[in-house]
């Protein structure tokens, strides 16, 4: 495993996307905050250091899922996989070890993008005015994030031999599973009542309210949160936006994404014909 790992990283340091994922971030971090300065400064309005500071979750899915099926896929197709089979690596340590690469590389974009944002940012927008708790359990919670995504596109990775068919795959889901995230959001954020133009006893105009059939309640609406905490869009989400309405469960979720995508890839990856 620690030979796998160290050839990984090695490979890890000549790959393309590998920096350009990394280069992304990173000027991500410096975009966001200046925007956000001069935004306030041209139109008056008032933005802390907290807005847009875990924009990069709405990002790392599409990278991730990019850089899995293209690390993956050219193993596959440069013949790397089979022949750490044949020199006698394990079929478990060669998916742990391109796992545990691309967790790492999720992290590590995580990382570029807030070392910047935090430099630029605290001097021109100040410090956050959430309570640092909260703020470094959002951190956490994207990090695992991170992680729960490269779980689920290295699944997808190592089942496909063809590196063009996992890019797709991955990058549909990975969109698939924010707009998922944005059409549960927009069902929980609906509201109960909407008001319409009428008239009243006198003929007078008024606002009438009028129940919103659309509107979620009670169990529906526990499931439709439940889904919107497990799914990795979901959370995605509700990080960028800082609204979390049960943020200390949501790493937990994303450890079960990990846990069971990784169990599922490996069982299949086990039993897999590698051509």
């Amino acid at each position: 495993m620690n030979r796998l790992l160290s050839a990984n990283l090695i490979c890890l340091r000549k790959h393309k996307f590998f920096w350009i994922g990394m280069s992304f971030m990173f000027a991500a971090g410096i975009f966001f905050p200046v925007n956000r300065y001069l935004d306030m400064k041209q139109c008056g309005s008032v933005n802390n250091l907290d807005n847009g500071f875990f924009g990069c979750a709405l990002f790392i899915g599409i990278l991730t899922a990019v850089f899995c099926s293209l690390y993956t896929g050219t193993e596959y197709s440069d013949g790397t996989m089979r022949n750490k089979i044949v020199i006698g690596h394990k079929r478990r340590d060669i998916y742990l070890a391109n796992f545990i690469t691309s967790a790492v590389t999720g992290i590590a974009m995580c990382a570029v993008f807030f070392l910047p944002y935090l430099c630029i940012g605290i001097p021109l927008l100040g410090f956050f005015e959430l309570d640092i708790s909260r703020i470094l359990l959002f951190a956490l919670t994207v990090f695992v994030l991170a992680v729960a995504f490269t779980a689920v596109f290295t699944m997808i990775a190592m089942l496909n031999h063809n590196k063009t068919v996992s890019a797709v795959v991955c990058i549909l889901l990975a969109f698939g599973l924010l707009l998922t995230g944005a059409f549960l959001s927009a069902q929980l954020q609906a509201p109960k009542v909407f008001e319409i133009p009428s008239v009243d006893e006198d003929n007078l105009p008024i606002m009438k309210e009028v129940p919103n059939p659309a509107y979620c309640k009670g169990t529906e609406r526990i499931i439709t949160q439940t889904l919107l905490d497990v799914f990795p869009g979901g959370q995605a989400l509700q990080c960028a936006s800082l609204e979390a309405e049960n943020l200390p469960r949501l790493p937990f979720y994303s450890l079960a994404v990990i846990l069971s995508s990784t169990g599922i890839g490996l069982y299949f990856f086990e039993k897999k014909d590698l051509k």
